[in-house]
């Protein structure tokens, strides 16, 4: 590398120092393998927009398009990334001169900081790892739906506090999982929006006297939409921070997911039970299927929190800095690698679980979870307010677990004994009615309220969730084609002119 190469000659007299490289570009340099294709992207489509206005002079336009093709062809973690040249751009820049000579390549840095490469870079790297991350999240929306359609009448007990609630249907619980991660799909095509918009051609933070179209470039990248303001162009930080909190919410729900699957594939629970090859067996204890993949789900939302944070932290500075984007350029690429492998690894044991729903009616039968149901119907018929039939039922559970009897004690003496000890007063419920209030999927077809448990609501949520991952499904080809049309044409575009055309 030449002295001149490394700023000597320049503003500064001298390479930088040794803590420097290794404290500062060389963090930056590891963020090259991931941001390699949206930096020559982003070289590319400057380069053309100023060979299109003739900017440049033909035979360097040339020279300088073909080197940025041919670094376009090497694998990003095949580039010759190397900390003592600075960061990401410094060592792609170097390459470029290598190859093509000082008079061509130094035409790259006409009209735009080296910051605006890695702005638009990591915007066009963003953009494609949020529409692989919303895909994998429609995914898990599909496989829980799938079990929610298969399940839809068999009868559970839902879980507070890990004790049994109240009578519902396999179907309606897998469902409370489905709607979350459909919001999730929402809240990142909100985020790939953001990215959408193109921010190349800012020319610094006031503008260029070269003769670049913000709109032709925002073409090029195939972004519909341009960032107005060009020093908001260059800095805005806050889609970042949005993307990331959508990030860590759908992670974190899908944590949930892991932790109730944990539970529930536990040999006490044993309402699951996970794939072989989602499973790990123990090196020690030959008996035991350990259910690993849910703790690499859990594990994840957990660093994907804690880069949240950390990113909140880094913005604590003044505006026009680089400390936020010296942490974004490393952290938005790779959290989007790792929430998206995360993601398909739990649309993946969704997908392959097994739930078993004779078990999962048996905790309902076998529970008092329809104490609510026998509390409604005591105040419903025996003319005392609700919260007092509460009591008088929670008596009567307190008095039977005591005594280690079940549900199928609870009868019309039971309750009349309760209502005596805690009002002093009996009460009278025919056996007939006091069966059916018991009864678990009696209780979760007399649930009328949209939404509920009951089949004929049921259904039609299926329907519902169906016709969501329908509409991100078309969203996610749509929009993937676009990136990819723009990226073919922009390339062609390039080999056209490099040949002379």
């Amino acid at each position: 590398m030449s002295d001149a190469y490394l700023g000597r000659g320049g503003r500064l007299a001298g390479g930088p120092a040794p803590e420097l490289v290794a404290a500062g570009y060389a963090h930056e340099v590891a963020a090259g393998p991931r941001l390699a294709r949206g930096l020559s992207l982003s070289d590319i489509a400057h380069a053309v927009a100023l060979a299109e206005t003739g900017a440049i002079p033909g035979d360097q336009a040339r020279a300088l398009l073909a080197g940025l093709l041919a670094l376009h062809e090497i694998p990003g973690e095949a580039f010759p990334w190397d900390p003592r040249l600075g960061d990401a751009f410094n060592s792609r820049e170097h390459e470029l001169r290598e190859r093509v000579g000082t008079a061509a390549a130094g035409w790259l840095s006409a009209g735009r900081p080296r910051r605006e490469a890695f702005r638009v870079g990591l915007r066009l790297v963003a953009r494609d790892g949020v529409v692989a991350l919303h895909d994998a999240v429609v995914d898990l929306a599909e496989a829980l739906v799938a079990h929610a359609d298969r399940h839809a009448g068999d009868l559970a007990a839902d879980y507070t506090y890990l004790q049994p609630a109240q009578p519902t249907t396999l179907g309606h619980l897998m469902l409370a999982y489905a709607y979350p991660a459909l919001r999730d799909a929402e809240r990142l095509r909100r985020a790939h929006a953001f990215l959408d918009a193109s921010v190349a051609g800012a020319g610094g933070s006031a503008g260029s006297r070269w003769p670049l179209d913000r709109d032709r470039l925002a073409a090029l990248l195939g972004c519909p939409d341009v960032v107005t303001h060009v020093k908001d162009a260059m800095w805005q930080h806050d889609g970042y921070v949005e993307l990331l909190a959508a990030v860590a919410t759908l992670a974190t729900h899908q944590s949930q997911i892991g932790q109730d699957l944990e539970i529930m594939v536990s040999q006490e629970f044993a309402l699951a039970e996970l794939a072989d090859e989602h499973s790990r067996a123990s090196a020690l204890m030959p008996q035991k299927r350990n259910p690993y993949a849910l703790a690499v789900i859990r594990s994840t939302a957990g660093t994907v929190s804690g880069d949240l944070a950390g990113l909140l932290v880094a913005l604590h500075t003044g505006s026009a800095r680089t400390d936020h984007f010296h942490v974004l350029n490393g952290m938005v690429p790779r959290v989007l690698d790792e929430a998206g492998a995360s993601a398909r690894l739990c649309a993946a044991v969704v997908a392959g679980m097994r739930l078993d729903p004779e078990r999962a009616a048996r905790v309902a039968r076998e529970a008092f979870v329809t104490a609510a149901d026998v509390a409604d119907l005591t105040a419903q018929r025996c003319g005392m307010d609700y919260r007092t039939a509460h009591k008088v039922v929670g008596r009567a559970v307190r008095d039977l677990v005591e005594s280690g009897r079940g549900v199928a004690d609870l009868t019309s003496e039971v309750l009349a004994d309760a209502a005596e000890a805690v009002t002093g007063d009996r009460v009278a419920l025919d056996a007939a009615g006091l069966a059916e209030a018991l009864d678990p999927a009696a209780a979760v077809a007399s649930r009328r309220q949209r939404g509920s448990a009951a089949p004929g609501e049921v259904e039609p949520m299926i329907d519902d969730c169906r016709a969501q991952i329908a509409a991100a499904r078309r969203w996610g080809v749509r929009t993937a084609d676009r990136a990819r049309d723009a990226e073919h044409d922009l390339l062609a575009l390039a080999r056209e002119i490099a040949a002379g055309g």
